[in-house]
């Protein structure tokens, strides 16, 4: 009887204590993710709905390359996208509503488009330099804000109807993130202390995913997702890629120069960046980069088992094969991709689709909603 009370003992032991490690609050989620295997996806296997939306041409509203994207938005049923330092407004259709252009150096202009935000009512602020300039849904300049002790921004979202976020370029004695009250531009609140400067900084645009009442943070240079609350950030997820993420203090480690750290980042193959990051219920859609084309690619993870995966490439409509070379989040597990018109006339079929597409249009925009 003793030694059946002892093995029950010993069972309820075991019991609590795997029950206390499951309800771990502390543990940080890491996904691994494989690079000795890369699979093809259909495109209803990865997005539960999507769209095409073929993008009008006109010579006051060209769609730069790429890498000069700085933002996609929807707002009610609208298109943004910010290309270079020139907003296009689209209809649903992809029919050009209207083009912000007003770079220069007077009070109502802006010097560059690093990135942009729409607010409830459809105002828009831009965040430049060191300025951040807000109009109005019609373009009608509203004010301009000056901050002489922010660095380069990174990323604007809206925080609540009343303020927003920016995410700074992490130099040396900045603060990473601050809280901007909208009304009359003061700080409501700064965090996460720079104390060493990253010896190179990258120049990629860094992004907000907002999801279910979060704000996610992510980008070049961190392998941590993280939520951003009123005072602080949070380990969200951290993202393991094939074991080669780069060791604590890497970017801003004593005793090297920006190109030495560069060179060690190449040589050791490290992949420290998370581009672009899209997440929904069920599923999370990313990008990662190293220093050769063998370690970047898109990835996605399934957050009910943790199986993840590298895409080859995904099959959209007609056996089109493709696979972005960076995409938007649209906020709330909704993403957007630029199909450029050399990629979209490979394939006849899929071309068919947008009719007067030729190699001199501005590309056909992918919306879709993450399963």
């Amino acid at each position: 009887m003793i030694y059946l009370l002892f093995l029950v003992a010993l069972l309820l032991i075991s019991c609590n204590q795997d029950q206390a490690k499951d309800n771990s609050k502390d543990e940080i989620i890491e996904y691994f993710i494989p690079l000795s295997h890369r699979v093809e996806k259909d495109v209803d296997e990865v997005f539960e709905e999507h769209w095409y939306v073929p993008l009008e041409t006109r010579d006051d509203a060209l769609i730069d390359v790429l890498y000069k994207i700085k933002n996609i938005a929807l707002f009610q049923e609208d298109i943004y996208i910010g290309s270079d330092n020139i907003l296009i407004v689209y209809d649903k259709s992809g029919k050009i509503k209207r083009v912000l252009s007003k770079k220069g150096e007077d009070p109502q202009s802006y010097p560059f488009l690093n990135n942009f935000m729409i607010w409830p009512n459809g105002d828009i602020t831009i965040a430049s330099t060191q300025s951040m300039i807000t109009y109005s849904t019609s373009f009608e300049f509203i004010n301009n804000r000056h901050y002489e002790n922010i660095a380069y921004i990174e990323a604007i979202t809206l925080f609540n109807d009343n303020s927003y976020i920016i995410k700074c370029a992490p130099a040396e004695r900045q603060l990473r993130y601050r809280i901007i009250n909208h009304k009359n531009g003061t700080y409501i609140s700064t965090y996460d202390s720079i104390e060493k400067q990253n010896k190179y900084i990258s120049s990629f645009t860094n992004s907000f995913e907002r999801f279910e009442g979060l704000i996610i943070s992510h980008g070049y240079q961190g392998n941590e997702i993280l939520e951003c609350t009123m005072d602080s950030t949070k380990v969200r997820y951290r993202i393991n890629i094939d074991n080669k993420i780069p060791p604590a203090g890497f970017w801003a480690q004593d005793g090297k120069n920006d190109m030495q750290i560069v060179m060690e980042e190449t040589e050791k193959g490290y992949i420290g960046h998370i581009p672009d990051y899209v997440e929904s219920k069920e599923t999370i859609l990313l990008s990662f980069k190293g220093k050769r084309d063998d370690l970047e690619g898109v990835a996605l993870i399934d957050k009910k088992d943790g199986n993840a995966r590298v895409l080859e490439n995904i099959k959209f409509d007609d056996n089109f094969r493709w696979l972005p070379k960076q995409f938007f989040s649209l906020d709330e597990g909704w993403c957007a991709m630029l199909m450029y018109p050399e990629d979209v006339l490979k394939k006849e079929e899929f071309a068919r689709r947008f009719p007067g597409l030729n190699e001199e249009s501005n590309p056909v925009l992918f919306i879709g909603k993450l399963r």
